[in-house]
């Protein structure tokens, strides 16, 4: 019998063995989700307190993919949060959507446990995006202009749909420019009622001219037909402008 006993109780240490292993494959496997779950990327803070003449109006949150992330309404004193995930959005824009229409931020980054100090006051809604323009949808029709400066390098602009010129404050390319992969970027231009963007452009070695385009957030970047300042002149005093290209506002 002693043999017989030793056998059933191998057995049975090789099956409890078995399902110990199976229990450690599956917290192995199971762990990673279950500390996500646990500790979650903490949302960014957006918040306001000077919305006195906006009591009752709501504020909401898209991000750079047009998708609305997060909302609130304006409370009594004029005070709002706004919270957004990291895992929604990279960046967002805030909207205050009220009866006398819609005043948007410029695109602003979401970070893991952000918080603004200062918060926002309403100077930061600074575009308004009129009903005329049909909101989000509407689109202008700009030129990339850029001319050839005194010490060699490219001077960048744009032409917006009145022919008023705006430039930059970061908008010369450097001579010779970077590798052919590098596209650098100006800083942000305003043309207004909502529509912002930056002037993009590399240099390209095969022949040594500058490709240009435009950069607006949420968007492929977008380039014009003439899209191509030449490797030689002209001189300073003449500008090239592009084809026209059409932007919509930032999603």
């Amino acid at each position: 019998m002693r043999p017989i006993l030793f056998e059933g109780a191998a057995r049975r240490w090789s099956l409890g063995v078995a399902l110990l292993a199976a229990l450690t494959i599956l917290l192995i496997n199971f762990a990673p989700s279950i500390t996500a779950q646990d500790n979650p990327r903490p949302p960014h803070w957006f918040w306001g307190n000077d919305l006195d003449s906006y009591v009752g109006d709501q504020v909401i949150a898209i991000n750079q993919d047009g998708v609305q992330v997060g909302s609130t309404t304006v409370e009594s004193r004029g005070e709002w949060t706004v919270t957004v995930s990291p895992e929604d959005a990279r960046t967002v824009t805030l909207r205050l959507i009220s009866n006398s229409g819609t005043r948007a931020t410029d695109p602003l980054d979401v970070m893991d446990g952000g918080f603004d100090a200062d918060g926002l006051s309403i100077s930061d809604f600074r575009h308004r995006i009129s009903e005329e323009l049909g909101g989000s949808d509407a689109t202008i029709a700009v030129r990339i202009i850029a001319r050839r400066a005194d010490d060699g390098r490219i001077e960048f602009g744009m032409r917006d749909p009145s022919g008023a010129e705006i430039f930059p404050r970061a908008r010369f390319f450097p001579q010779g420019g970077p590798g052919h992969t590098r596209w650098l970027r100006s800083s942000l231009i305003d043309f207004g009622d909502g529509f912002v963007g930056r002037i993009i452009a590399r240099y390209v070695d095969a022949d040594g001219r500058t490709e240009f385009g435009f950069r607006v957030e949420g968007y492929d970047d977008l380039f014009p037909r003439a899209r191509f300042f030449p490797a030689s002149g002209p001189d300073h005093n003449r500008w090239l402008r592009s084809s026209e290209i059409e932007i919509g506002m930032p999603r």
